[in-house]
């Protein structure tokens, strides 16, 4: 009886464990197919069955999606480029003229998966390419090639696609308005381009610094303004090459400009259309350039003062000859001012200088006179050149005025004269000689080779002799290198050092700020020096160039200072 009891509680703990089984795979079977059938979909190809949707993103970034579930103009698109890739040939390597450039990114995905693919148009059908997901390379058929390049899908490729670029004053970019723009594509015809992520109805204002000038980057056949003024009244109707002529821009005065632009259908041409533009403008006064002095000697300086500047990066320089430098220039109140060195070996005559900020121009001359400067042939001992003018002495020392020279203070320090720096107080010589002033050629040991123009003034004093800063100014550099000996450079503003080299010793620390007259050291004879008694070195630099500093001593019949149009010659300042 307990035997038969057990077996009946046995079978029905099996057949209910059996039920529970049965049941429990009934109820994975559903996620068992599941997961086969997202294995096989992951599996099987982006094909003319799985495929939903295609995306092109071309070469300017111009993105086109196709979805299969939107119609049969997209499901047609996708199969077109899915037998595309069935009829294109596979090749070794994509030619090396297309290494780097640039390619539409086309993406072909089913429900579960994408793939990417490198494709490479060209306006000839015989030159288009494709690299596939695993980095195969198939050249496409000519006959499909064709049929998409001649599409809209495909304007990227050409460069008649592209619509002119209008440009204001130099430095803003308009956009259209309105636009109708059309190119040729490869058979001849004309396709019209997709300009509404060009165009902007939104009136933009600009401020324009200096003057009003409009350029296109395709020159138009017609081109046309209409000015009016804030009440609506007609300022100008005309054509724009007859604006200057014509029209007068009043100083901060606000315009509504309208700009019509047309290219004719002209046989030469790929492109042709038409774009309008609507803007306001508030034109402040032009820029205005002007010398402190208009003559000045090779080797010399001149300043340039510049009026209704609001960025003064934004000035632009060339000269004609070129007097091979650019300055830079620095903002003092309501002016800019830029100081332009003359190379000492620069030929005399006149040199037209060419300013330009915004829409403004202006044409300046700089009468410049040559000089012939002399020449020192001076022995010095092979001990001296061994320790302290070798190529490594030199280039270290090129290093540093490469690195002082390459910034400078934007605050103007000095006014005023300039010291001599040696011996005197308030700018008298004291017990000094100078011995070889700025250009002169060195030639050390009759070697040619080894020769060098002289950069600064080299004075001979008594050692302990003091040194003195030229002007007010802070100090950049305090140190010693081999080739200088004892050096000090202070920085006096807008481009502007002096260079105290050869000192017995110096008294200042970098970053200190100084004076005219401050003691910064003393005379003596330290590192490479052409003298055998004591004496300090001095130089003058704008930007890159030394520079004679004759004209800004006391005691110049030139001019005894800094000569900057506008400001007040005894204070500069």
């Amino acid at each position: 009886m307990l035997i038969y009891r057990y077996r009946k509680v046995r079978y029905t703990f099996v057949k209910n464990h059996i039920i529970l089984a049965v049941l429990l795979i009934l109820c994975l079977i559903p996620t068992a197919v599941a997961i086969s059938s997202y294995k096989d979909t992951q599996n099987a190809p982006v094909d003319e069955k799985t495929a939903v949707s295609l995306s092109i993103d071309d070469v300017n970034g111009k993105q086109y999606v196709f979805q299969r579930s939107e119609g049969d103009a997209a499901e047609d698109m996708i199969l077109f480029f899915l037998n595309m890739q069935k009829n294109a040939t596979k090749i070794v390597a994509l030619p090396d003229s297309l290494t780097g450039e640039q390619y539409f990114k086309v993406t072909l995905a089913n429900s579960v998966k994408q793939n990417n693919y490198q494709y490479y148009f060209d306006p000839n059908p015989q030159a288009c390419y494709f690299v596939d997901p695993d980095g195969m390379v198939y050249q496409i058929a000519e006959k499909d090639a064709r049929e998409f390049i001649g599409t809209e899908y495909a304007e990227s490729i050409y460069e008649a696609a592209a619509m002119p670029v209008l440009t204001l004053s130099g430095d803003h970019v308009v956009a259209p308005d309105a636009a109708e723009w059309r190119y040729k594509n490869y058979t001849g015809e004309y396709v019209v381009s997709d300009t509404s992520s060009m165009v902007s109805a939104d009136v933009e204002s600009y401020s324009l610094e200096g003057g009003f000038e409009l350029l296109f980057d395709q020159d138009p056949d017609y081109f046309a303004l209409k000015i009016h003024d804030d009440r609506g009244e007609l300022l100008y109707d005309g054509m724009y090459a007859d604006l200057n002529t014509t029209f007068h821009f009043e100083a901060n005065t606000r315009l509504n400009v309208e700009v019509i632009a047309e290219w004719y259908d002209d046989p030469e041409r790929s492109y042709c259309g038409d774009l309008t533009y609507n803007f306001t403008s508030l034109v402040t006064a032009p820029a205005e350039f002007y010398l402190g002095m208009d003559t000045v000697k090779a080797g010399r300086f001149v300043a340039v003062t510049a009026l209704n500047i609001l960025n003064p990066e934004k000035i632009q320089f060339t000269s004609e000859p070129s007097l091979g430098f650019t300055p830079t220039f620095y903002m003092e109140g309501d002016k800019a001012i830029g100081l332009i060195p003359v190379a000492p070996d620069l030929s005399g005559g006149s040199y037209v200088m060419t300013f330009t900020y915004g829409g403004t121009t202006q044409n300046i001359t700089l009468q410049v006179e040559g000089m012939k400067f002399g020449q020192s042939k001076i022995d010095v001992s092979a001990t001296l050149l061994s320790l302290y003018r070798t190529k490594d002495s030199i280039a270290a020392y090129e290093d540093l005025v490469a690195k002082l020279t390459s910034t400078s203070e934007a605050t103007r320090y000095f006014s005023g004269y300039f010291m001599e720096g040696v011996g005197g107080i308030n700018g008298m010589p004291g017990s000094r000689l100078i011995l070889r002033g700025f250009g002169r050629e060195i030639v050390l040991n009759g070697d040619a080779s080894n020769t060098y123009r002289n950069s600064g003034v080299t004075t001979k004093a008594p050692a302990g002799t003091g040194v003195y800063a030229a002007n007010a100014g802070k100090v950049v550099y305090a140190g010693v290198l081999d080739y200088t000996g004892n050096i000090v450079v202070i920085d006096h503003g807008m481009g502007l050092k002096t260079w105290y080299y050869n000192m017995g010793s110096y008294s200042v620390a970098e970053g200190d700020m100084v004076e005219r007259g401050t003691q910064i050291g003393t005379c003596g004879n330290t590192g490479f020096t052409t003298i055998a008694d004591n004496g300090v070195q001095i130089a003058m630099s704008i930007g890159s160039q030394f520079v004679c500093p004759y004209d800004t001593w006391s005691d110049s019949s030139t001019v005894g200072k800094v000569a900057i149009w506008g400001v007040d010659p005894l204070e500069q300042k």
